[in-house]
């Protein structure tokens, strides 16, 4: 996993921006079998413009995603 310095004067790491929409994506998936929807995609089968869309809700929460 690609990490980059916290920026915060601490030694651990804080994931980069490709990482956090990963990470957003994958939680979300554990929902759908609850609401009863097919399976969605893996990750690296996503087109770069999903992945781009989750990455830019991953940097911000507002989104409402």
């Amino acid at each position: 996993m690609n990490q980059t310095p916290a920026g915060d004067g601490t030694d651990r790491m804080a994931p980069d921006a490709t990482d956090e929409g990963r990470m957003l994506y994958e939680e979300r998936l554990t929902f759908l079998p609850g609401l009863w929807m097919p399976p969605a995609p893996a990750w690296e089968d996503l087109s770069e413009a999903d992945r781009n869309r989750w990455r830019k809700y991953a940097g911000n929460p507002e989104s409402g995603v």
